[in-house]
């Protein structure tokens, strides 16, 4: 249970880095963190999108007993980078607090029981590249990883223009 409560927690914490691009300017929102890479406009839309996959099909299946259905990523993707496109860099990131909150409340109304119970993931039992059993809490984990690989390249990015 314990465990639980920590992984929400840490899942939590991306809402706090969020806050940190509060006063960020339409210019920066828009600079791309490589070449012929996403912008960070781009980059927290594309989890917001992910938080609202998550919240709106990944948790009512796994509530419902029902294995986990993830979209091809590539397209799945391409959607927000495109929308991103059309957006501000605030109505981004307001989007993203709200999509990250809604999803922490959630997770948190979920039963320990529901967040550790084997589950499939697209049809598989188990991940293949760890080996172990499908739950959600392992895909909040896996997604927890995600955020902090983008934050880190949004980082970089913002430690090299500041």
């Amino acid at each position: 249970m314990a465990e639980t409560i920590i992984l929400i927690d840490e899942f939590t914490s991306y809402n706090r880095w969020l806050n940190s691009l509060d006063d960020l300017n339409e210019q920066t929102w828009n600079r791309t963190i490589s070449t012929d890479k996403w912008s960070i406009k781009a980059i927290v839309l594309h989890i917001a999108h992910w938080d609202n996959h998550l919240l709106n099909v990944i948790i009512p299946a796994v509530k419902n007993g029902e294995g986990m259905i993830f979209p091809e990523f590539d397209s799945f993707n391409a959607r927000a980078t495109q929308k991103a496109k059309r957006l501000s860099g605030e109505k981004v990131l307001q989007l993203a607090k709200t999509s990250r909150s809604s999803l922490i409340e959630g997770l948190t109304s979920l039963r320990h029981e529901t967040m550790t119970m084997h589950t499939t993931a697209n049809g598989a039992t188990h991940c293949p590249h760890q080996g172990v059993p499908y739950t959600l809490a392992y895909i909040v984990t896996e997604f927890i990883e995600h955020d902090r690989h983008h934050q880190q390249q949004v980082d970089r990015v913002l430690g090299a223009t500041s």
